[in-house]
């Protein structure tokens, strides 16, 4: 895969004060920073964010209409606390059409939304 994968890096998304840093970020194979030396969201085909007790508020809220707005394809949340992940695609308007719940250890299927891209859930951490 020569697409770039970004960690914690400030993307602007669509909207007032939508300056996210994504836990991880994946973008489109060729993506290029612009003449700022930012990443552009419209790049952006994939988003995980890893929930904490003080972030999951905003990882279910905000940072997901946001991406969904921003036409994210794939918005994946983590959550150590119960073991499992939401996987939300299909955007639309400020929602995903799709919402999908993995138990840590099933893999996340992205084929449909990419093809060759799927992720084990095997080593994800427990809280």
């Amino acid at each position: 895969m020569d697409a770039p994968v970004t960690s914690g890096v400030r993307i602007d998304f669509p909207g007032q004060l939508n300056g996210f840093a994504p836990d991880v970020a994946k973008f489109a194979d060729g993506a290029a920073k612009d003449e700022l030396g930012r990443w552009r969201y419209q790049d952006v085909e994939f988003v995980a964010e890893v929930i904490s007790k003080g972030t999951a508020a905003n990882d279910y809220g905000p940072k997901r209409k946001v991406y969904a707005t921003a036409g994210i394809p794939v918005y994946v949340i983590a959550d150590p606390y119960l073991g499992c992940c939401r996987v939300f695609t299909h955007p639309r308007g400020d929602d995903y059409m799709r919402d999908l719940t993995l138990k840590y250890g099933e893999p996340i299927d992205l084929t449909e939304e990419s093809p060759d891209f799927s992720l084990s859930t095997d080593e994800f951490p427990r809280d």
